[in-house]
């Protein structure tokens, strides 16, 4: 049976003109809709004060293509459950902590000793897209079934304390109960610093050492001690030893989506952004510690020396334990990252 030539090209030109139309819609789908950007703190902190920023930015630099709504104060859901809903697609991006639940590696910023020098640190191990941490992020994130942006500005933390032990910057036995979350990296580091743990919900905290049940906590940002704590704690310890990174991330069909060029302007963004916030974040945590001080709480420093011989005694002892999970050839990448990080900043 003879074919019409005709009506083939016709059918062919239907389906080609057909697909191409679908093609365009499902790459601008993201256009016709508000974006939800899920954020864990308070509206009126710096860190969703600099997604606000960071949103309307990508939607100048955009036209309006990409249009970002940031959901502050953990609204939407927890920041665990938030990478499952980005997953999903109900939620299109999420500023948040990355656990194991979807990776048994996720969690590796959890390590203490990865960066505890500082904002300075930070920025070397946890903002540069090109760092050994970023990159094995990346691809955890891509195999969790999600697309890391990168890391986010993040209030540094340390220990508050009801009593102040003399030998609180040596890793020696110290008759303290320390509250720490429900990371076992952290229960450990804490334990070779010397302290009693004792795991305990964020909420339970404050009321905890007000009544006596615990002498302290670990995790804790300067303004959290200030604004909950000045009155019931005696130090505060700025050792920022689990210093565990915030992070941004992004569903990833909504991430093809948005095309080579668009991508680009994205991360072109949250490089500009960062760059901007934390120079004001190291400035509102040392308000804090001047706060703090002010109010008669010893808040304890260190020096770039004792930053990296602490760091390299918890790393030691600590991380061996977890060769088994991340494997030990991705610890020694990060201990070379650190040393590196140190170096760089101590001008050797």
């Amino acid at each position: 049976m003879k074919c019409n030539t005709k009506k083939v090209v016709g059918i062919i030109s239907i389906i080609i003109v057909a697909f191409v139309v679908l093609t365009v819609n499902c790459n601008s789908a993201y256009a016709k809709r508000r974006l939800k950007f899920y954020a864990p703190y308070p509206a009126d902190s710096y860190t969703s004060q600099a997604l606000e920023d960071l949103t309307k930015m990508i939607k100048e630099k955009t036209n309006g293509e990409i249009d970002f709504k940031v959901f502050p104060s953990g609204q939407l859901c927890t920041y665990e459950d938030s990478i499952e809903e980005v997953r999903a697609g109900t939620i299109d991006a999420s500023f948040t902590w990355l656990t194991k639940r979807y990776h048994p590696k996720l969690d590796i910023g959890n390590l203490p000793g990865l960066c505890t020098n500082g904002f300075s640190e930070y920025e070397l191990m946890f903002l540069d897209p090109t760092s050994p941490f970023c990159k094995l992020i990346e691809q955890y994130s891509k195999e969790a079934g999600f697309v890391s942006l990168g890391g986010w500005v993040d209030p540094r933390i340390g220990f508050i304390l009801s009593k102040t032990p003399q030998n609180v910057k040596d890793n020696t036995k110290k008759n303290v109960s320390l509250r720490v979350p429900a990371m076992p990296s952290v229960r450990d580091m804490a334990g070779v610093m010397g302290y009693n743990t004792v795991t305990m919900d964020y909420a339970e905290v404050f009321s905890a050492i007000q009544t006596g049940q615990i002498d302290g906590a670990s995790n804790i940002p300067a303004e959290d001690a200030y604004l909950q704590a000045r009155d019931m704690i005696k130090c505060f310890d700025a050792n920022n030893m689990g210093s565990t990174p915030g992070w941004l991330i992004i569903n990833k069909d909504l991430w093809k989506s948005f095309g080579d060029k668009n991508r680009k302007i994205v991360q072109e963004c949250i490089a500009v952004q960062l760059k901007k916030w934390v120079p004001i974040a190291r400035t509102i945590e040392e308000k804090y510690e001047k706060k703090l001080s002010d109010h008669g709480v010893k808040v304890i420093k260190y020096s770039t020396e004792e930053c990296v011989k602490r760091s390299a005694e918890v790393r030691a002892k600590v991380w061996p334990k977890y060769a088994s999970v991340y494997g030990q050839d991705t610890l020694k990448v990060l201990e070379q990252a650190v040393i590196n990080n140190q170096k760089k900043l101590s001008g050797k």
